[in-house]
């Protein structure tokens, strides 16, 4: 009998089992690996596209911001957006350029854009939380695919992303309130220190306009007898910011196609004019006709009149002295973008030879048809213009036509010449611009086939009015703006009879600049008589440590630089004003190197026969000042904190200082304007 070996039965029912465990553990982390991999996958997937739609909301706000807030539509889907809600459709063409159209299918899902004022959940007007005019949010709604979660039961994942853009809001050069330049009744009293200048084609630029003429010396004919600068300048490239030269104004193709003249290609002075919501506004302009008058006042203070007639005007013909003022009012469509402005009218002003007799105007000649009109010849055209036009504010969208019109010998004359006048009853809420041209007596552009001679130095004064009635008047909604847009020219006829001098309001800076460096320009600064010291003031009572204004300093200093005649010079360490002084024989350094406190007369007792090519009587004659304003971090200066330029003069009531300045004055902001919110 054999006995069984106990080794000899293999226990194979429990390989069996170890095996299906094996399998089944296998399979688990089979399962689990797929979905890490999955999910690093599809997660590198979500990331990629919320970059996408990130870049695309940030596109969006960007696009949209300029056009804030009077383009704000708040519309619910963009095929709901009108052509006045600009801010929606460019934050709409924006998300579809980069891909997220809205309401459109994208990874198989539909896309959702839309845009909102900021902060989130402001309210227009409110006090304690309003919306920022110049801030916009985009959130932009997107899907990612999911390839391997798929398999596991995980659908697609909705991906969403907000930004918000804000723009710096434009500098408004200029004054408080609806008007820019005073009235001859006004000057010298409140802030009104300046008329607004502009000057004819054939002036010399060192006379005070940087722009409007054509160079500082050169081959025109008529400027050949004019010797009270130095021939030593040279010519200048200066051109006006907006201008077709720059491409950066309306062309002149759309200008003839609507209708309008033709305007000089260099440019003109422009003016930003914002009506506020429920307001209806009118563009006035004080004195509108180049009407010199030999010094004749009929204002209350004597020792001021409108300076447009000069020592070197008299004794030429009206080709040489006269120029007829055209004004042009655009609708602004991008604030940031003026050659999509939209012309709706136009209206050049004849020139007027006002004859004064016995302190009264006796006569009134026409320049450019020769008319001469007077109390006994035609009466009633003359009163009008002397009551109403001459030294008057005049609405010059909409100017009169019957009052100013005449005929003699069958010829039908009028002062103004009303190519396209607004048909509307005034400006409705929304922005506009005004440019306005010096042009040759005969109403011609001086620089294409008129005469290139003019010598008129225009003095005006604009206001943005409303009306009751026939009754005008300066608009007092704080909304209401008129100001200088790029640049400004102004002439100061002030007498001052003390040391005091005077405070000159340049221009308003919203508290987004705190941080930012602004650039201040100014040209031909300093005709005066005796010493004269410039320097700006900051109104801002936190960054000036608690005491406003201030005389504007900084812990680095202001670098403040002599560019000579062109603008465009590269500031350089050896353009510096504070070395340049040192061309005297004993160098003399500027009062307050921490300051922007510039002598524009060189201090007497000190040998200044080295500074070559300088008028000693006004160390910058037709030469730029460039004034870099590093703006405080702390600036909170917000809106209606308007900087000066502080103008001292050494007068006494037996020696009264005068300051028959003209001068152009420049503030702009170089960098990129638009920007993402931090």
């Amino acid at each position: 009998m054999r006995t069984p070996h106990r080794f000899a039965a293999p226990q194979r029912s429990h390989r069996r089992r170890s095996a299906g465990q094996v399998m089944v553990i296998f399979a688990l982390i089979a399962t689990l690996l797929f979905a890490i991999i999955g999910l690093a996958v599809d997660s590198g997937v979500s990331y990629l596209t919320y970059n996408d739609v990130e870049r695309a909301a940030a596109a969006a706000a960007l696009a949209g911001a300029p056009y804030m807030p009077g383009g704000f539509g708040g519309v619910a889907h963009c095929s709901l957006a009108t052509a006045s809600d600009t801010a929606d459709l460019a934050v709409c063409a924006a998300a579809a350029r980069n891909g997220f159209p809205d309401q459109g299918t994208v990874n198989g899902h539909t896309v959702t854009v839309t845009d909102s004022r900021y902060p989130s959940g402001c309210v227009v007007g409110s006090t304690t939380n309003p919306c920022a005019d110049n801030k916009l949010t985009v959130t932009i709604k997107g899907w990612a695919q999911t390839t391997f979660l798929r398999v596991v039961g995980f659908g697609d994942r909705q991906v969403q992303a907000s930004d918000t853009a804000f723009y710096l809001p434009p500098i408004s050069i200029g004054q408080p309130g609806a008007q820019l330049g005073s009235s001859l009744d006004q000057l010298g009293s409140g802030s009104n220190y300046y008329f607004l200048r502009s000057e004819g084609f054939g002036t010399f630029r060192g006379e005070g306009d940087a722009y409007d003429p054509y160079q500082v010396n050169g081959n025109i004919s008529c400027q050949q007898s004019i010797t009270e600068n130095p021939s030593s300048y040279g010519s200048s490239s200066d051109t006006h910011a907006l201008s077709h030269d720059n491409n950066s104004d309306v062309s002149n193709a759309t200008l003839t196609a609507d209708g309008f003249n033709a305007l000089p290609t260099r440019g003109g002075y422009d003016f930003s004019v914002v009506v506020p919501s429920g307001i209806t506004g009118y563009v006035r302009v004080y004195n509108p006709a180049f009407a010199p008058d030999g010094g004749f006042n009929p204002g209350t203070n004597s020792q001021y009149d409108y300076h447009e007639e000069d020592g070197d005007f008299s004794g030429n013909s009206y080709t040489d002295q006269y120029s007829a003022m055209e004004y042009t009012i655009y609708q602004v469509n991008d604030i940031f973008d003026h050659t999509k402005d939209t012309p709706l009218s136009q209206v050049v002003v004849d020139p007027l030879n006002i004859t004064v007799t016995s302190g009264a105007v006796s006569s009134v000649t026409d320049v450019n048809n020769g008319q001469t009109l007077s109390a006994t010849s035609h009466a009633a055209v003359f009163n009008y213009i002397v009551n109403h036009i001459y030294h008057s504010w005049v609405d010059i969208g909409n100017p009169p036509t019957a009052s100013v019109s005449w005929s003699s010998g069958g010829t039908a004359y009028s002062i103004f010449d009303s190519v396209n006048a607004l048909t509307s009853s005034g400006l409705a809420a929304g922005r506009y611009r005004l440019r306005i041209d010096m042009l040759d007596y005969q109403g011609n552009d001086p620089q294409s086939g008129g005469s290139e001679c003019s010598r008129a130095h225009k003095g005006y004064a604009l206001q943005l009015s409303t009306k009751s009635g026939s009754t005008y008047s300066e608009c007092s909604n704080s909304g209401c703006e008129i100001s200088a847009i790029d640049e400004l020219a102004v002439y100061t006829p002030i007498i001052s009879t003390s040391s005091n001098g005077f405070d000159i309001p340049l221009f308003a800076l919203p508290s987004d600049y705190a941080g930012q460096t602004v650039d201040f320009y100014v040209f031909d600064v300093g005709d005066v008589s005796g010493p004269n010291q410039i320097s700006i003031l900051n109104p801002d009572a936190t960054s000036c440590g608690g005491t406003a204004p201030c005389t504007f300093t900084s812990s680095s200093g202001v670098p403040v630089y002599d560019l000579g005649i062109s603008r465009n010079t590269t500031p350089t360490n050896s353009l510096l004003v504070n070395n340049e002084w040192s061309c005297a024989t004993t160098p003399q350094i500027q009062p307050n190197t921490t300051s922007s406190l510039i002598n524009t007369v060189p201090p007497s007792g000190n040998d200044w026969s080295n500074c070559t090519g300088k008028n000693l009587n006004d160390f910058y004659d037709g030469r730029w000042l460039l004034f870099q304003l590093n703006i405080p971090t702390n600036y909170a200066g917000g809106g209606g904190a308007y900087w000066q330029m502080q103008y001292s003069l050494a007068g006494t009531s037996s020696n009264p200082a005068v300051a028959s300045d003209t001068f152009t004055l420049v503030v702009n902001y170089s960098n990129t304007p638009v920007h993402l919110l931090p």
